[in-house]
């Protein structure tokens, strides 16, 4: 019912904002004609979004009809998968039928479509488009047009010189409209920068850790400004590069890449250097993964595949799309695979990202981090806030810790839907587990495997890219969260041009560090076309634990399924992790999964088979139920959160019926480890009932801290509005579903007109007991608003309180002052009344008449001064 009136609302907005759109498109040109279009059938028509979508589509008829004006229904067109990009959008193939289609609806030939005139008009206008792009939604709105726009030089007069390009191109296209045999020629592309200037830059001289050494292990020309990495399971290291950083110039074709480096000797040197794809525009991210590898790049979310093994791409897909681009080093970024067969993605603060899934438009307004199917293309936020998070890595129990490339604050550590600053609207925010000031941050890797000493293991290296070092932090428990602690520096320099911006384990256990090599490493301080900003370095170096071991360098694409479930229970991190990627793309993992677990019976074995199955669409939810008894409570806590996954109803992951998720997950609330209950919180708030929150207060019965009230005020506040409804009801039945210390959790955490609307609507239907009796009186104090101070301000002066409950009433009163700055409405005159005609008044009721400035109570003050120092 929620879920159905939810949709009725989204289409009533739906509709009104397209007819104010056609409104404001007649204003522009009264003669105009509208030819409406309705969205595509999802694939499946029992999916639960192909019902919405048949409303909407049949809210554009309506709106066709209202307007005079002809409507297309596409609900039966290309419902052959093979003309989709997914459950609801067309790919190359479907846009091209769907070209035929309109056009034998509107009257015209399709003949044209096919050839080779038609191919070179389509080829010019997508040039013409890539000018219109830069001009209408030109990249760094932040510092081009907005708020930061006084940092840069000539940059907000460049966007009109785009003009002059697109006028050309529409020339071009007119010419090539007629679809004849013409001797126009593809105009040359610009590649390099017209502003940059080369300045050969030293090999810098470092400061290692005495337990360490450091070499370089691939620079220009084998690759130009790395900006963010990961290796594949063959060992490959995968490198997306920018010379277009941090804006795109006048007249200048995209000219980035995507780099694959490889040391194919093993004597710790990439020797081979390849471009897999070219005519990239900044890309600020990478993964490799499902046959291919993504790719973040502005506003999109590509999918690159070689399927003819010549070692270029050939295939190129936009998986999503929409991502903002108001600041170039805020894009998408920082594409790392959990362990849950899920593509994690981080935005940074500037950002404003609408990207359309088949489940719905997915909407983040600020930084934050995604979560990915890259199946489905279900995507959900994973944590809000932070200003810059370019790193992210998991422990060996799937928690995640982000680094901050601003904010001062250290390092982080998020969990499902976890808020931290800066998150626009949200009233609480977690602070960061780094306690003091730090600098700025960029990436993260977490040591782990043979080639480490004990105390190095579980160590966090992130790099200081503006100090030219990078440093470690150990990492320790704390409640039901972590905290770190500043170790000693790896490697630093005193040379400007070491700019350490990622950080990777591979897979011979050495780290690698990516190496912006420029003197100019941030972004909107320096002008965009400054000369100094380098374009021709970038260095890969490779350091090393000279006591560890090298680990042996191995396809694990080639590898047996058994060894790749063997490596599973690996500590390395790179070696763990690459395999579960591995295994989670082979349809025999599951046939080989039983065997491996009877010879490993462990807990991390369990919970690795828990992780593959939920990856490969099928998880063993046996495997969940035993893990939520594990006697490692890490484990057990991962657990729980692939149960939350598992039991939500929205989700394409829904396997768990609700009433056995909420069992098991009552119980968790009140297990013994405070992780395993914050995680129970999360996990309940996942199958989006009051109830189920209701049970996560449970949770309050144990010791609680700042992580675990984080996660309840996330829950209470998710459900806020039909929470504060059942309490309602309730309360008028007397039959309240939580005790005294819960409500006052709920009302203290919601937003201020839920709690005072309660409160107002429970006050006047049965009024403070006049014994005080209940919560009730201190929870008006903690609170209510100054109607329901009021209402408690009567009670007291109006003599219909015991002589202990107006003196309850009184503190109530006091709090509410101290603690939130609120006083009752209307006239205070009451209280001074009720302070002079009382013979010996209130020493609380004294102290209101001077914190809330009471007219006229100064005679009245000075008089009880001097009654006071006379006795």
């Amino acid at each position: 019912e929620v879920i159905t009136q939810s949709l009725e609302r989204d289409v009533a907005e739906f509709s009104s904002d397209y007819q104010r759109l056609l409104d404001a498109a007649k204003k522009i040109n009264p003669d105009v004609r509208f030819l409406l279009l309705t969205p595509l059938a999802h694939l499946d028509p029992e999916h639960r979004s192909a019902k919405a979508i048949q409303a909407f589509a049949a809210a554009v008829q309506e709106i066709g009809r209202k307007n005079n004006a002809p409507v297309i229904d596409l609900q039966d067109f290309a419902v052959d998968a093979a003309l989709r990009k997914d459950a609801v959008h067309l790919n190359e193939q479907g846009y091209r039928a769907l070209a035929v289609e309109l056009a034998g609806l509107l009257g015209f030939s399709s003949d044209a479509l096919t050839t080779p005139a038609f191919e070179a008009l389509r080829q010019q206008i997508i040039r013409k488009n890539e000018w219109w792009f830069h001009r209408s939604r030109p990249a760094n709105m932040a510092y081009v047009f907005g708020f930061r726009k006084h940092e840069q030089g000539q940059n907000a007069d460049e966007i009109p010189q785009f003009d002059a390009l697109i006028k050309q191109e529409e020339e071009r296209i007119a010419t090539l409209s007629r679809l004849q045999a013409s001797d126009l020629k593809p105009q040359p592309e610009r590649l390099k920068s017209k502003f940059a200037e080369f300045t050969a830059q030293e090999i810098p001289e470092f400061t290692v850790h005495p337990d360490w050494e450091i070499s370089l292990w691939a620079q220009n020309p084998m690759l130009n400004k790395p900006i963010h990495m990961n290796f594949d399971a063959s060992g490959r290291l995968w490198v997306v590069s920018s010379e277009a950083y941090p804006m795109i110039e006048v007249g200048q074709s995209a000219p980035d890449k995507v780099i694959v480096l490889e040391d194919s000797t093993g004597d710790g040197k990439a020797d081979k250097a390849g471009v897999f794809a070219d005519g990239l525009l900044i890309p600020t991210g990478i993964a490799p993964g499902d046959g291919g590898v993504y790719v973040a790049q502005s506003t999109d979310l590509l999918f690159l595949k070689d399927t003819d093994g010549d070692g270029t791409a050939d295939v190129r897909r936009r998986v999503l799309s929409g991502f903002g681009t108001e600041d170039t080093h805020h894009n998408l970024h920082t594409l790392h695979w959990g362990p849950d067969g899920r593509l994690y993605m981080n935005q940074s603060v500037y950002t404003r990202t609408d990207t359309e899934t088949p489940q719905g438009v997915v909407r983040l307004r600020a930084g934050g981090g995604f979560r990915l199917n890259t199946d489905s293309l279900q995507t959900e936020i994973h944590f809000r806030g932070l200003w810059n998070s370019w790193g992210h890595q998991f422990d060996r129990f799937g928690q995640s810790f982000l680094s901050d490339g601003a904010g001062f604050a250290g390092l982080a550590y998020a969990f499902p839907g976890a808020t931290f600053r800066p998150t626009p609207g949200a009233a609480k925010q977690l602070d960061l587990i780094s306690p003091g000031n730090w600098p700025k941050f960029a990436s993260l890797e977490i040591l782990g495997g043979a080639a480490y000493p004990k105390q190095w293991q579980g160590s966090v290296i992130t790099c200081d890219f503006r100090a030219n070092r990078v440093t470690r932090f150990s990492l320790t428990d704390d409640g039901a969260g972590f905290v770190t602690k500043q170790e000693a520096d790896l490697v630093r320099t005193s040379a400007a041009t070491f700019r350490p911006i990622d950080v990777k384990q591979g897979p011979d256990g050495a780290i690698y560090i990516a190496d912006w090599s420029n003197p100019i490493i941030n972004h909107g301080e320096v002008d965009f076309r400054d000369s100094r900003r380098d374009r021709w370095h970038g260095r890969i170096w490779r350091l090393r634990y000279t006591g560890g071991r090298t680990m042996e360098k191995t396809d694990l694409t080639q590898a047996s399924t058994s060894q790749l479930l063997a490596n599973l229970e690996s500590g390395d991190t790179y070696l763990r992790q690459a395999s579960r990627r591995v295994l989670s793309e082979r349809s025999d993992m599951f046939a080989s999964l039983d065997g491996w677990l009877g010879e490993n019976p462990t807990e991390t074995a369990k919970l690795e088979a828990l992780w593959l199955t939920q990856a490969a669409g099928n998880p063993r939810i046996e495997l969940a139920e035993q893990l939520l008894a594990a006697d490692e409570p890490r484990v057990a806590s991962a657990a729980v959160r692939v149960v939350g996954q598992l039991s939500d109803p929205l989700s394409d992951e829904h396997h768990i019926e609700h009433g056995m998720a909420k069992r098991w997950l009552s119980d968790a609330v009140k297990h013994d480890h405070p992780r395993v209950r914050l995680e129970a919180i999360r996990a309940l708030a996942k199958l989006r009932t009051s109830e189920a929150v209701i049970a996560s207060l449970a949770v309050l019965d144990s010791q609680t801290d700042r992580f675990i009230e984080h996660a309840l005020w996330l829950s209470v506040n998710e459900v806020a509005e039909s929470l504060m409804l059942q309490l309602a009801y309730a309360s008028m039945e007397e039959a309240l579903p939580v005790n005294e210390q819960q409500l006052q959790f709920i009302l203290t955490n919601v937003k201020p007109e839920l709690a005072q609307g309660f409160l107002r609507q429970k006050l006047a239907s049965s009024g403070i007991p006049k014994d005080g009796s209940g919560p009730w009186i201190g929870l008006v104090g903690s609170a209510g608003g100054p109607q329901e101070l009021r209402g408690l301000m009567d009670a007291v002066v109006g003599e219909t309180l015991a002589p202990s409950a107006k003196e309850q009433a009184l503190g109530a009163l006091a709090r509410a002052q101290r603690l939130r700055k609120l006083k009752p409405s209307g006239s205070l005159k009451p209280m001074l009344e009720l302070v002079q005609k009382a013979e010996s008044p209130s020493q609380v009721a004294i102290g209101l008449l001077g914190s809330w400035k009471v007219a006229g109570s100064e005679t009245t003050l000075g008089r009880i001064v001097t009654e006071s120092s006379e006795r």
